[in-house]
């Protein structure tokens, strides 16, 4: 049977109510990881509705978990979305920048 990390992870952040820990997904792969920060992030954005926070979360979060940035940025890089990549940037850089946050 073929698994599917990446949906794995996609529907335990789509169901997860917080971030979890960096020790608890460190035996995860890199794709059921990145399924996680994007459901998670998801999940954010439809209960916040603020998807500029939800991206610099996944951005905290891609960082924590050891994830390239390349393997999340590619969804806040979009046509449509290009402003809300510097929040994704944001987090995974660090930065903590009260004019991006208002």
């Amino acid at each position: 049977m073929i698994q599917n990390h990446f949906g794995n992870g996609l529907m335990a952040g789509l169901q997860s109510d917080a971030a979890r820990p960096a020790t608890e997904v460190n035996g995860f792969c890199a794709d059921y990881k990145r399924g996680f920060v994007l459901g998670f992030s998801h999940r954010l954005a439809e209960k916040s509705g603020d998807r500029n926070q939800a991206a610099f979360e996944a951005g905290v979060l891609s960082k924590r978990y050891g994830l390239d940035w390349e393997l999340v940025a590619e969804f806040f890089t979009e046509v449509d979305r290009r402003y809300t990549a510097r929040y994704f940037f944001a987090g995974y850089d660090g930065v903590v920048n009260t004019s991006l946050t208002q």
